[in-house]
């Protein structure tokens, strides 16, 4: 009877374990989307993706790609009323099913953005299959025209973009990377955010549609980052350059390693900042506000044309000042970009609100008037840490010969 038992319990087992299977996918099933693109505006969107093709991503013999003459990704769009319509309607057209775990970009075309992506932003919250990790872009034109262009050396352009943007991040901090949690955290507050934007660089765009311009070695066309868009709640409503960027940069704490350049006539130095730490604190002074800035930033010294002598620690003490200067200049040509647009980019009204509770209450109203009046008060403290080798300038030494 124990016997009967235990076959009994072995088969009832081993039947569980078979039918676990029955509703699984295969692999060679799946779509996977690398990134994806939104057009159109609430009851007329087009949605399109960009998905990998495994066969052309594999590498033969002698390193030789067996993938070469065909693109390592396909795209395609599909058109509702809906964001959920569009995706449904994928299955009309394409034989596998969309798999989004993988997708790490999103790109909002501009006229998407300024008219308002409050429907793009739900759908990201009420579906498990979107990812609120995705780093979000917004094209300076159509979404879908910049998912069909090929990003050299890379073969997936989502992945390209995705480095493009870190690389930025890590490098020169100028456009710091944004995913879709953050960017929804910013603008339910009471701050906006700020959006990288790409834009196509050349005379012949099209020829990034062809895996041709991998048989290049420099191309004519290519796609970059190219500003800062601004949003308030769930539209676009502004734009910043390189410069105005990188001062809000600053603004914001997210200076990760950048280079500054000092020119003054015939002077010219530059910078690599390797550690920045900057506090912003709003200060009440009787009835209004004033912003006080307090950096702390450590850098090497990279080249310098200066006839100082390096080992003169009043020289090095001025080489910082330089630096300093810069630093407060990118930070001014920042904040005056913000308080022209009246745009709270760097969530001052949020530091307010949690310092000041009961004053927020009576000027959150007309919080855009105060912020435009604000003054601001900026305190650089550079340190040099490597003056380099070189106790004279290159250009001094050449002299002296």
């Amino acid at each position: 009877m124990v016997r009967q038992l235990r076959v009994s319990y072995v088969l009832f087992i081993a039947g569980l374990l078979l039918t676990g299977c029955v509703d699984r996918t295969e692999l060679n099933e799946l779509a996977i989307t690398t990134a994806t693109g939104i057009d159109g505006h609430k009851g007329d969107w087009i949605n399109t993706y960009q998905i990998i093709i495994p066969s052309a991503m594999t590498t033969g013999s002698g390193g030789s790609s067996t993938g070469a003459s065909q693109s390592a990704v396909h795209t395609f769009s599909t058109h509702g009323k809906t964001l959920r319509e569009t995706v449904m309607k994928s299955s009309l057209e394409y034989p596998r099913k969309l798999y989004f775990a993988q997708n790490n970009i999103l790109v909002i075309g501009k006229k998407a953005a300024e008219q308002g992506i409050e429907e793009i932003i739900d759908i990201y919250l009420r579906n498990l299959d979107s990812r609120e990790t995705v780093k979000v872009f917004i094209a300076n034109g159509e979404a879908r025209d910049f998912l069909r262009k090929l990003v050299p050396p890379e073969k997936i352009p989502g992945q390209a973009l995705e480095k493009i943007i870190e690389r930025d991040s890590k490098l020169g901090s100028i456009y710091p990377a944004i995913s879709m949690y953050e960017f929804i955290s910013k603008i339910s507050s009471d701050s906006a955010a700020g959006v990288p934007e790409i834009s196509l660089v050349g005379s012949e765009p099209e020829k990034l549609d062809s895996v041709d311009v991998f048989k290049e070695t420099s191309a004519k066309n290519k796609l970059k980052l190219s500003g800062l868009s601004i949003f308030q709640k769930d539209k676009r409503v502004g734009f910043l350059n390189e410069k105005e960027s990188m001062g809000v940069s600053w603004l914001n704490n997210q200076i990760k390693s950048t280079t500054v350049n000092y020119v003054d006539g015939n002077v010219m130095s530059a910078f690599l900042i390797r550690k920045a730490k900057v506090k912003v604190t709003p200060i009440k002074n009787l009835n209004h506000y004033y912003l006080n800035v307090d950096v702390k930033a450590t850098g090497d010294l990279l080249s310098a044309s200066s006839q100082r002598e390096m080992k003169d620690m009043q020289s090095i003490h001025q080489l910082q000042m330089q630096a300093a200067e810069i630093i407060k200049l990118q930070i001014q040509e920042g904040w005056k970009a913000l308080q022209q647009k009246n745009i709270d980019l760097i969530g001052v009204g949020n530091k307010i609100h949690h310092k000041y509770p009961k004053d927020w209450k009576k000027i959150k109203e007309t919080w855009p008037e105060e912020f435009a009046n604000m003054d601001i008060k900026i305190g650089v403290k550079m340190k040099l840490a490597r003056p380099g080798l070189f106790e004279k300038s290159f250009n001094e030494l050449l002299k002296n010969e």
